[in-house]
Formats: C-alpha cells, sequence, structure tokens
C-alpha cells in the first residue's frame, strides 16, 4: 500500500499559518554549517512504564553524538533517516527532530541541524513548540471530563461556566469539532499588538477580548470554520470545571500518566524551548525579540512545548486505550477520515479508517504527528525554522517506513 505520510497539506497549512502574522514565505538559506547529528533507536513501549523508560532512554543523547540504544530486530536503519536529515539540515538556517516507527512498531528517534540563532545542536530529546498540536492534548483533556461524567459533550459551555458568554449557545461537542461559528482571534488585530509589544502577556481574557463584539460566522453546528478562539475557550473551560490551571491538568492527566519528561506549556519558569527562525519575528529569529506575547496568546491554543519521543509517546497511547475509554475514542475520531477532521484530530494523510494525525505552526517552528493503530505507522516532524516546507523530507521519511 502507498502510505504516504506528509503531503501538500501540511505545507498548505503552514504558509497560511505564517503569512496570518505578515512574514513572507520566501526561503532563507545561510552558509552556516549544521551540528553534528543524533539518532536514537528503542523498542516500542508496550504499556505507560515502559513508555517513561522509553522517554528517558531518548533523553540521554549528549551534544554532537550519536547514541543507539540497542535496536530489536527490524528496527529502522538508523543511517537512512540520518542521512536525510543531515541534508535537509545542511540546506538551512535550523534543524529536525524525528520519530518514526513502520509495521515492527519500534520507534526511532532521530535529529539534525542548529538549535537556533543562539548556536548548539538538535538533540533527539530537543523541546520544539508545537503549535496547534496543543489542541489534541486539550481535547483529550476535556474528554476525560467526559469519561468520568463531569461533562457531556453535547452540554452547552454556559452550562459549566456561566461567565464565558461568548460562547453562548455553542456545545462542547462544536467547540472542539470547530463548529462553533466563533471568529478567530488570530485574524485582524491580534499580530500588530504582539509585534508592538512582544513582551507583553496577553490573558486568554484579553485574546477572547479581540473578537467579543464581532459576530458569529455561521450558526453553532451548520458548518466547519477552524478557529483558534474555540481552543481558548476549551482551556478556560477546563479550568473552570476542575479548579486546576491548565498546566496542572496536563501534568496530572497526561503528562504523569505517560512519564513524558519534557512536555509542558510555555512559558515555564524553570525550562524554555529551542530558539527558531521566521520571517515573521523581529530579526527573523527568536532572538530578535521577546516571545512572550506570542507564547501567552496562543495558551491552549498553541502554547506547548514536547520532543518527538514525547509526541510519539502521546499519540500511541491515546490510538491504543490509554487517555481515553474506548467509547469516548470513538467520538473523538467520529467522521474520521470521510470529514477530514473532528475533535481535535485530523484524518490521516492518505485517509485510512483507523489514522489520526494534527499539525501545527507558530513562528519559527512547524510540527506534525500521526499514527495509525493498526499498521503501527509512526512519523512525528518537528522543525525550528518555518521558512522552509517539509514536504519533501516528510515525503522521503515516508518512504523509509512504506519500504519496511
Amino acid at each position: 500500500m502507498n502510505r504516504t505520510l506528509l503531503t501538500a497539506r501540511l505545507a498548505a497549512i503552514i504558509f497560511a499559518a505564517v503569512l496570518a502574522v505578515g512574514c513572507t514565505t520566501d526561503t532563507t538559506t545561510t552558509g552556516q554549517s549544521s551540528p553534528a547529528p543524533t539518532a536514537t533507536t528503542v523498542p516500542h513501549p508496550t504499556s505507560t512504564t515502559t513508555s517513561t523508560s522509553t522517554t528517558t532512554a531518548t533523553s540521554t543523547t549528549t551534544a554532537a553524538s550519536t547514541t543507539t540504544v540497542t535496536p530489536t530486530t527490524g528496527a529502522l536503519t538508523d543511517d537512512r533517516v540520518q542521512g536525510l536529515l543531515d541534508r535537509w539540515a545542511s540546506e538551512g538556517r535550523g534543524g529536525v527532530a524525528v520519530a518514526l516507527a513502520g509495521h515492527d512498531a519500534n520507534l526511532t528517534v532521530a535529529s539534525a541541524g542548529s538549535a537556533g540563532p543562539d548556536g548548539g545542536t538538535v538533540e533527539p530529546d530537543s523541546q520544539f513548540r508545537v503549535g496547534s498540536l496543543t489542541k489534541t492534548f486539550v481535547s483529550v483533556m476535556m474528554l476525560q471530563l467526559v469519561d468520568d461524567g463531569t461533562i457531556g459533550l453535547d452540554d452547552f459551555v454556559v452550562e459549566h461556566a456561566p461567565d464565558l458568554t461568548i460562547a453562548d449557545g455553542v456545545t462542547i461537542r462544536q467547540l472542539l469539532a470547530h463548529r462553533s461559528g466563533l471568529p478567530d482571534y488570530t485574524d485582524g488585530e491580534l499580530a500588530p499588538a504582539v509585534l508592538a509589544d512582544p513582551a507583553r502577556t496577553w490573558t486568554p481574557a484579553d485574546v477572547l477580548a479581540l473578537v467579543a463584539d464581532q459576530p458569529r460566522d455561521f450558526p453553532p453546528g451548520t458548518t466547519f470554520a477552524y478557529s483558534n478562539t474555540n481552543y481558548v475557550i476549551a482551556g478556560l473551560l477546563l479550568e473552570r470545571i476542575t479548579g486546576m490551571t491548565l498546566a496542572e491538568n496536563l501534568r496530572s492527566r497526561i503528562v504523569e500518566p505517560l512519564g513524558l519528561s519534557q512536555t509542558y506549556f510555555a512559558p515555564d519558569d524553570a525550562r524554555s524551548p529551542i530558539g527558531g527562525f521566521s520571517d515573521s519575528l523581529p530579526g527573523g529569529d527568536t532572538r530578535g525579540a521577546s516571545y512572550r506575547a506570542l507564547e501567552t496568546a496562543s495558551g491552549a491554543a498553541g502554547s506547548l512545548v514536547s520532543t518527538a519521543a514525547d509526541l510519539a509517546t502521546f499519540i500511541r497511547a491515546l490510538a491504543h486505550g490509554q487517555l481515553l475509554h474506548k467509547a469516548t475514542y470513538a467520538e473523538m475520531t467520529k467522521g474520521l477520515p470521510d470529514n477530514g477532521q473532528t475533535l481535535g484530530l485530523f484524518a490521516a494523510d492518505p485517509p485510512t479508517a483507523t489514522g489520526i494525525s494534527n499539525s501545527g505552526n507558530i513562528p519559527g517552528f512547524t510540527a506534525y504527528m500521526q499514527y495509525d493503530p493498526v499498521t503501527e505507522d509512526l512519523f512525528v516532524l518537528l522543525l525550528n525554522d518555518d521558512t522552509r516546507s517539509p514536504e519533501q523530507l516528510g515525503t522521503d521519511l515516508s518512504a523509509i517506513i512504506r519500504n519496511l
């Protein structure tokens, strides 16, 4: 079967998002040489405990080195993956980290290139901003409230948070499925405000105020239109219902149960992601100005930081019933692949009956994750230069998986 795990859909999403914040789409190439690559191969996790050790194993690689955890038979060939990453990184400013698996289910995590304008090497456990992959995590946490009977998907948002009048008449299902009709706060006033004061700390109330007086794009439930506003509201709703912050919910509901050592919401006083390159940023990279306004304005819609290995563990766990009850996961994926998207997830590319995916972009960073629990095909791609299309790299990497 011809299984292409990354196509023009992701490239189109990436550049549409970058253009939305006012940058150009020209590819910028420098003469800077790429730092030495790294690669790690680990067995497929068979339980939550094993997933924890897998994540730990991929975190032991030191700079400019190659560490190989003894692979099992049939693991992806490290040099084939590494060669592609090395060539890709040598042609641009930034770096790349991937997590890959084929039908044998063994996970290969590899990396190459620059960790940003401050230098350093992208390692297999480097922390990237992952943009809208955040939404899948937030959707899962909301659906866990369905599992425990706290909410119903067809409850109205205001039943559980009366102060969120901006979502009056919108159900939780419509919110998570981008069928609310709420306008996207990232369209219009946000970009100039962020550029004018990049060090500002935005609150969810601040970003919702940008669209509070705008009319609905359509009546709730009548059609699909992607809107980051939905997930800012979902994050607030999660906090209202649980009495815990977004970060506390993430830690207790996903990070600790799965042993994800390097997944968190930015900003985090104790750690920070690698740097990135983008024409939409002052000076062309994350060193040019504070990232505070961007990350705080993104919030539950896009401020997550993670690693290739952590994302691989997460998406596998989600598809194999470690995070949601079977019936709730069925609700999350209902309509795939025919409808193309559902509650925080998109259809695999190309579509399969059981494949799930999501992609994300935030200035300086591009992220993609895809998994099919039947074929065990897994693909996570993280970049820290959003001026380059990952389409060809993704196609080449998927060919390795396809030919296992």
